[in-house]
């Protein structure tokens, strides 16, 4: 009789079991029988760069919250923006965004956006916080509400191949009396009273800048494309050649606008004196500008008419043809090379790749008592913060935190700047980065990243892109005359 029974009940054990199984089978993408939700992520980014974020970041958050994630993809903030207020006036379903913080304000007040607290517990926001640089929280953070989390962090510093610094700290000499007479035409004095080379361009100056790209331009560089060139074993590699090897951003884009306006601060302009052409700090940068152009000291490339952008400048640099030039962080690691296997090939010996602030802004006027330059500035680059944000219509503003906290993780954070290039976020790498990242080269670029942002950054302008137009016609006005004293910048100036 209880034999009976066991059987029947194992009888009826298996049928259950079947039919679970069968159920199963029905939707094998889904054992768990859990609907799974639907959203959209807005990104900045390439495909390639989504592709990796889809593969080794996101893939686990989806699978852990049964999430469908559809990446909807923007080439700049221009068009991140554009698609938030679209998306504000017909949702369709954005769970969270990645803007610039330079846009957060317009979004704002075209209610594109809310608080991304509205997705977090109370008890959240301030642990939370706490793990991110001071500065993006306080870029996060309006009128006591936090509207973002901090995502990355972006600066500009300078990138220089070192046998090129040592070529000219060794040999600029040979070439004093031509430079002193270059700089004498436009301050009446020539070099600074004393004056040597620094050593290390973290020490530099506009007049260290000066020197060794006259250096550049007039000495063959065995290190440029004779490098660059690999010959094979056996075979004679080119001859060194003499070319301008200097490059910033030029032209009529953002990247010119952003460099051009950097000189002015690095010159020690006050931001309410961007509107004045003949302020002291805007004419000493614009005279450096326009004796650089006189002596034909800049790639070439850069004085095109239509100059160099961001990704020209960057080519310049990989290919060894320039030897000093402003990058910012994924430009340092495609330039160098990265540390994925898929990753771009990067330059012929990267290992000559050095990082270091921006040189110092400095008058060319010299100070008659002193031989001293009459106004220094110092090092200084804009510092671009990148904020996870929440669509005013997010279909799930808790999910959408989580989203963002799961992305800005310490682990994630340190696997993204390793693979891609960027600026950590967080408080702890900063702390850490010269033992967490394994390579040498990581640690440099790192550590001059935050050395500038220590030693001098800020935002943007915030009525930049008003008079940004003005102040290229400016540039070209001035540089369009020959005159390189400062009367003669400051009347060109002047001149509407």
């Amino acid at each position: 009789m209880l034999k009976g029974v066991l059987l029947q009940a194992l009888l009826l054990a298996g049928i259950g079991v079947n039919v679970a199984l069968l159920l199963i089978n029905l939707r094998p993408d889904r054992p768990h029988l859990r609907r799974r939700t639907q959203a959209k992520l807005l990104l900045r980014a390439s495909e390639p760069r989504a592709k990796w974020m889809q593969q080794n970041e996101l893939a686990e958050f989806c699978s852990d919250h049964d999430l469908d994630l559809e990446l909807v993809l923007a080439k700049d903030f221009d068009e991140v923006h554009d698609k938030l207020v679209e998306e504000s006036k017909h949702p369709g379903g954005m769970l969270l965004a990645d803007i610039e913080d330079e846009y957060s304000d317009d979004l704002r007040s075209e209610n594109a956006i809310r608080p991304i607290q509205d997705g977090a517990k109370p008890e959240e926001i301030a642990p939370a916080l706490d793990e991110y640089l001071p500065e993006a929280v306080e870029r996060s953070k309006v009128e006591g509400k936090v509207w973002f989390l901090p995502k990355r962090a972006q600066v500009d510093v300078i990138a220089f191949l070192q046998p090129a610094v040592e070529d000219a700290y060794l040999h600029w000499q040979e070439y004093r009396p031509a430079i002193e007479k270059a700089l004498k035409e436009a301050n009446g004095a020539g070099l600074p009273k004393n004056y040597e080379l620094e050593r290390s361009p973290e020490s530099w100056d506009s007049f260290d800048l000066f020197v060794a790209a006259w250096n550049w331009a007039h000495r063959a560089a065995r290190w440029a494309e004779p490098v660059a060139a690999n010959p094979p074993p056996g075979a004679a590699a080119p001859p060194p050649i003499v070319r301008q090897r200097l490059a910033f951003r030029t032209g009529h884009g953002d990247d010119a606008v952003r460099d051009l306006v950097g000189a002015f601060y690095r010159h020690g302009l006050n931001p309410k004196d961007l509107r004045r052409p003949d302020a002291p700090a805007i004419l000493d940068a614009l005279q450096w500008r326009a004796l650089f152009r006189k002596h034909q000291l800049l790639a070439p490339e850069c004085e095109q008419p239509k100059g160099c952008d961001a990704f020209a400048v960057n080519q310049l640099l990989h290919d060894r043809v320039i030897a000093f030039a402003p990058v910012n962080q994924p430009d340092a690691f495609w330039i160098h090379g990265g540390a994925r296997r898929d990753a771009d090939r990067g330059m012929r010996a990267p290992g000559d790749l050095v990082f270091a602030p921006e040189p110092a802004g400095v008058s060319l006027e010299l100070d008659a008592k002193t031989g001293l330059p009459v106004r220094r500035g110092k090092t200084f680059s804009f510092e671009e913060i990148h904020l996870w944000a929440l669509p005013v219509h997010s279909p799930d503003p808790r999910l959408a935190w989580e989203l963002a906290r799961f992305l800005t993780q310490r682990g994630l954070q340190q696997r993204e700047t390793e693979a891609q290039g960027m600026l950590p976020i967080r408080k702890d790498l900063r702390e850490s980065y010269q033992v967490t990242f394994r390579l040498d080269w990581m640690q440099d670029v790192l550590h001059a990243s935050y050395r500038q942002i220590f030693l001098g950054s800020g935002d943007l302008p915030d009525d930049l892109n008003e008079i940004d137009t003005g102040l290229l016609e400016l540039r070209d006005r001035v540089l369009a005359q020959p005159g390189v004293t400062l009367d003669r910048i400051r009347e060109a100036a002047r001149a509407r």
